[in-house]
C-alpha cells in the first residue's frame, strides 16, 4: 500500500472505534478499551487470558492491529468479547 493510499484509509478510521459482527449477525460499534480473549500463546500472554486493547492501529499494509500494554498485536491472536 502506498503512502497516499494509507493516508486516504486513515481519514476514515478511528483509533478508538471498531465495527464487528456479533453472534446475532448484527453489526455493532465498539469503543476502546476492548476486552479481548487470547486464543493462542503470544508474547507474555497465554491462551484464554483476558486483556484490554486501548487503541486500534493500522499497519502499512492496511491491516488493523490491537495496541495492548505498549505493544501492537495482530487481531487473529484474539477474540473480541462483546459482553
Amino acid at each position: 500500500m502506498s503512502n497516499k493510499e494509507l493516508i486516504e484509509l486513515l481519514k476514515s478510521c478511528s483509533p478508538n472505534i471498531i465495527y464487528v459482527v456479533n453472534g446475532q449477525n448484527r453489526i455493532i460499534k465498539l469503543h476502546t478499551p476492548l476486552k479481548l480473549k487470547v486464543v493462542v500463546d503470544i508474547g507474555s500472554y497465554r491462551k484464554d487470558q483476558i486483556v484490554f486493547c486501548t487503541e486500534l492501529k493500522i499497519t502499512k499494509s492496511g491491516r488493523i492491529v490491537f495496541y495492548i500494554d505498549g505493544k501492537n498485536y495482530h487481531t487473529y491472536y484474539f477474540d473480541i468479547l462483546t459482553k
